[in-house]
C-alpha cells in the first residue's frame, strides 16, 4: 500500500481476540490529523421506509449529513441486494430505490446477486440511473467488466478525503451464476473472487491508496466456494496485510470480526442496523479502525431527513396507480390471510396456498432445466412449499390487480432450493402440523392453535392425525400422482425442496433446514407468483380458475360428519335482513339455489364437509365457509363471527315445471276428449 501501516482494531471481539493471542497493541499519537467515517448498508431488500424494524433511508441520510457537519468526512456505501425485495423495490424493478439512494447521498454500491433478478439489461439500466458507481470486479460481459462505462471502470472507486486515498473494489459471489434465475444472465461471466480481489489490490496499491476496502456480496457461509472469511484468509504472502476491511453482505448476518488481519463487517438485513466504521489517521500516518454501528433503537433518536421522507412519499403515491393495474381476473376467490378473523392458511390447505406452492415448484423446475450446473438435479422430484403465515391476504373473485398480489405477498422473500430426503420431509411436515392437537367429532373442527409455519404444499400429498403425539402425527406422504408411500426412514432418496428463505433459514423452528447446503436462489416470491399468474391466465386474457382444495393435506381418520350446517348473516344496509328470500351461488356455480333467511337474518344451509365459497350474486365477493376451521359454524363474540353478506336481488326463479306439466297434461286430456267426441259424432252420420 505504498507504506506499511499499523492498524489498531477497536471492537470488543477484536481486542479480546488479540489479548488472548498475547499480542500487544501499537501505541498511537493522541492527536488525529484526519477522521473518515464509512457508513454502510447491505441486503436492504427494499426496506427503505422507517418501520418497527427498519431504520429508514431518511434517517441514513440524516446520519451522513450530521457527519459532514462534524467534519467526519462520511462515505456511504452499500454491499448489494438493495433493488429487490419489498414491493416498493420490485414494482419498478429497482429504479425507485436507485433514485432514493441518489437522494440519500450514496457514494458507491457493490452489485448483489439479486440486482440481477430482473436480468442483465435492467441491472445496467439501474447502474446508468445511479449518481454513484455500481461496481463488481468479477462480473464480466464480452470479456470486459460489466459495469464499465465512460465515467467508471466498473471494478473499483478511489475516494480521497483530506489527502487520504480510500480504494473500494466490488465483489459479487460467483454463485450468482447458479443462484439467480439464469434466463436473464446467460450473457454474464462470474470470475473467481479471490483472483479478482488480488488484481484490484494491485491496482489500488499502485494508485497509492492508503486504505483498501472490499465491498463484497459474499456472506458468512461455509458451503460456497468463497465467503468473506475465505477471501480474508487468501490474503497471504505478498498480499498479507494489504486488504484492510471487507464490508460484507449476502448472508443477512451481523458480522464484526477480524480474520487474518482483515476486519469483516455486515449489518444483517432490512436496514435493521446502519454500519459505521471510523478511520482515525494519526500524525505518523498510522490509522485505527473503530467499528461502531448504529442500532435500530439508537436510530429512533435521529430526525429523518425531510427531503428523503418527501421523496419516499412521492414514490408511494406514484406507485398507487401501479398497484391499481389490472393483471387478470379470478373466477373463484383464492384464500389466504385472515378471513373473518380466522387465519385459514395457518390451519388448513387453501387454494391460494396450493397455487403459491405450485408457482414455486414450477419456477424451481424451470430453474433446474435451464441453469448451468444443474445436471445432477435434473431428474429429481421437486416439492414446493409456502408457509401459511407468508400469505397475508386473499384474492377475491373478480378483478385481480397488482395491489392484490402485493397485499397477499408483501415481503417478497427470496426462494431457495435445497436437497432433502424422505426422512427429512417427514420431519418438516411434523413441524408443519404440530400445533394441531385434536378434532371435534361433532363438527369436525380442528383443535389447537393456528401456526404461521403451517405449510401449503405442491408435488406431494400427505395425511396426518391431529390427535397423535407430537412428532408422530404424519401418517403417510406420497409424491403427486404416485401410490408409492415414502419411507419415513429413507435417508438416501434425493428430493428437491423449494421454499422461501424465512423457512429455509430455520424460521418457525424449521431448524432441520437451516444448515442444508443451498442449491440455488430463484428470485422473489412476488415476482415468481406474478409470472405464474401470467402463465396461467395467458397474460390476463383468460380468467384464473383454481378449485377450492386439491386434497393435498388430509386428516387420517377424519372425525367430521359428512355434512355440516353453516350460517351466514344477510344484511340490508347493515341491518339483518329478516325473513327474506335470497338466492345463493356455491363454489362458483352459475346455478342459483333459493332459500330464505330466518327472523334474525340468518341464512342456514347444509354443506358437504370442507371448504366452500358462497355469494348471493355472481358479481358479489364470495365468503368462506369451512367446518375444519369453524368458518360459518361458530359465533364467539369478539373472536370469530358468522360471515355476513349484503343482500342482493334474488335471481329470477324458473317457472314451476310441475304446474306446467300438469296444465299440459290437462290440456292434452281436454283436447283428446274433444277429438273423441267429434269423431264419435261424425260416426253417427
Amino acid at each position: 500500500m505504498g507504506n506499511v501501516f499499523y492498524k489498531k482494531i477497536i471492537s470488543g471481539l477484536a481486542v479480546f481476540t488479540l489479548l488472548l493471542q498475547g499480542l500487544s497493541l501499537p501505541v498511537y499519537a493522541e492527536d488525529s490529523d484526519t477522521i473518515i467515517t464509512i457508513l454502510h448498508t447491505n441486503d436492504v431488500h427494499g426496506s427503505i421506509v422507517g418501520s418497527d424494524s427498519s431504520i429508514g433511508l431518511d434517517r441514513v441520510a440524516s446520519v451522513k449529513k450530521e457527519a459532514e457537519l462534524k467534519g467526519e468526512n462520511p462515505i456511504l456505501v452499500d454491499a448489494g441486494d438493495a433493488t429487490q425485495g419489498l414491493p416498493i423495490a420490485s414494482l419498478t424493478q429497482g429504479s425507485d430505490i436507485i433514485q432514493l439512494m441518489n437522494a440519500a447521498g450514496y457514494d458507491l454500491m457493490a452489485a448483489g446477486n439479486h440486482e440481477f433478478d430482473y436480468g442483465t439489461e435492467i441491472a445496467l439500466e439501474n447502474a446508468a440511473l445511479a449518481d454513484f458507481p455500481l461496481i463488481s470486479a468479477n462480473i464480466y460481459k464480452d470479456n470486459a467488466p460489466l459495469f464499465r462505462s465512460d465515467d467508471d471502470n466498473g471494478c473499483h472507486v478511489i475516494i480521497e478525503k483530506e489527502g487520504k486515498k480510500l480504494g473500494f473494489f466490488g465483489l459479487t459471489t460467483a454463485s450468482t451464476a447458479t443462484a439467480t434465475n439464469p434466463t436473464g444472465i446467460q450473457d454474464l461471466e462470474f470470475r473467481d473472487e479471490i483472483e479478482a480481489a488480488k488484481s484490484e489490490i494491485d491496482e489500488l496499491e499502485e494508485a497509492g491508496c492508503d486504505v483498501i476496502i472490499a465491498v463484497a456480496h459474499l456472506g458468512e457461509y461455509t458451503n460456497v466456494p468463497c465467503d468473506s472469511a475465505a477471501l480474508a484468509n487468501a490474503m497471504t504472502g505478498e498480499y498479507q496485510g494489504d486488504l484492510d476491511i471487507i464490508i460484507d453482505g449476502h448472508s443477512h448476518t451481523k458480522e464484526d470480526k477480524v480474520v487474518n488481519d482483515v476486519h469483516i463487517v455486515q449489518t444483517g438485513t432490512g436496514l435493521t442496523e446502519l454500519g459505521r466504521i471510523t478511520l482515525d489517521f494519526s500524525s505518523d500516518d498510522t490509522f485505527t479502525i473503530e467499528v461502531n454501528p448504529i442500532s435500530f433503537e439508537e436510530s429512533q433518536a435521529i430526525t429523518p431527513d425531510p427531503d428523503i421522507s418527501g421523496k419516499i412519499e412521492e414514490i408511494n403515491t406514484a406507485q398507487q396507480a401501479m398497484l391499481a393495474e389490472e393483471i387478470g381476473s379470478v373466477t373463484n376467490s383464492m384464500w389466504g390471510g385472515y378471513i373473518n378473523y380466522i387465519a385459514e392458511a395457518r390451519i388448513v390447505e387453501t387454494n391460494l396456498g396450493d397455487f403459491t406452492a405450485d408457482a414455486f415448484r414450477d419456477a424451481a423446475q424451470n430453474f433446474i432445466a435451464d441453469a448451468e450446473g444443474m445436471a445432477d438435479y435434473q431428474d429429481l422430484p421437486v416439492i414446493g412449499m409456502e408457509n401459511g403465515g407468508g400469505i397475508r391476504a386473499s384474492w377475491s373473485n373478480g378483478t385481480l390487480t397488482k395491489g392484490d398480489l402485493v397485499s397477499a405477498f408483501p415481503f417478497s422473500n427470496t426462494l431457495m432450493m435445497k436437497e432433502i430426503t424422505p426422512s427429512l420431509l417427514y420431519q418438516i411436515l411434523e413441524q408443519s402440523v404440530y400445533s394441531l392437537t385434536g378434532q371435534s367429532s361433532e363438527t369436525g373442527m380442528l383443535e389447537g392453535e393456528p401456526f404461521g409455519g403451517f405449510l401449503q404444499v405442491s408435488g406431494i400429498r400427505f395425511s396426518y392425525n391431529p390427535s397423535a403425539e407430537t412428532g408422530s402425527k404424519v401418517t403417510a406422504v406420497y409424491l403427486t400422482d404416485s401410490d408409492t408411500l415414502l419411507d419415513r426412514q429413507d435417508t438416501s432418496t434425493r428430493l428437491i425442496l423449494v421454499c422461501n428463505n424465512y423457512i429455509m433459514s430455520g424460521g418457525s423452528d424449521y431448524d432441520m433446514l437451516a444448515s442444508l447446503p443451498l442449491i440455488g436462489e430463484i428470485g422473489g416470491e412476488l415476482e415468481t407468483i406474478e409470472n405464474y399468474v401470467n402463465t396461467k391466465t395467458s397474460s390476463g386474457t383468460v380468467p384464473l380458475e383454481f378449485s377450492m382444495g386439491q386434497d393435498r393435506i388430509t386428516i387420517d381418520g377424519d372425525l367430521s360428519p359428512d355434512t355440516y350446517t353453516a350460517t351466514i348473516i344477510v344484511t340490508k344496509e347493515g341491518v339483518p335482513a329478516a325473513d327474506t328470500e335470497v338466492s345463493y351461488y356455491l363454489d362458483g356455480s352459475s346455478d342459483p339455489t333459493f332459500a330464505s333467511t330466518d327472523a334474525e337474518g340468518r341464512l342456514v344451509i347444509e354443506l358437504s364437509k370442507g371448504a366452500h365459497a358462497l355469494t348471493l350474486s355472481e358479481s358479489q365477493a364470495q365468503v368462506y365457509l369451512n367446518n375444519y376451521t369453524g368458518a360459518g359454524i361458530i359465533n364467539i363474540e369478539d373472536e370469530r363471527i358468522y360471515p355476513s353478506v349484503e343482500y342482493q336481488i334474488p335471481a329470477e326463479k324458473p317457472a314451476n315445471n310441475s304446474l306446467i306439466w300438469g296444465l299440459m297434461i290437462a290440456m292434452a286430456v281436454v283436447e283428446a276428449g274433444i277429438a273423441f267426441y267429434t269423431l264419435k259424432k261424425e260416426n253417427r252420420h
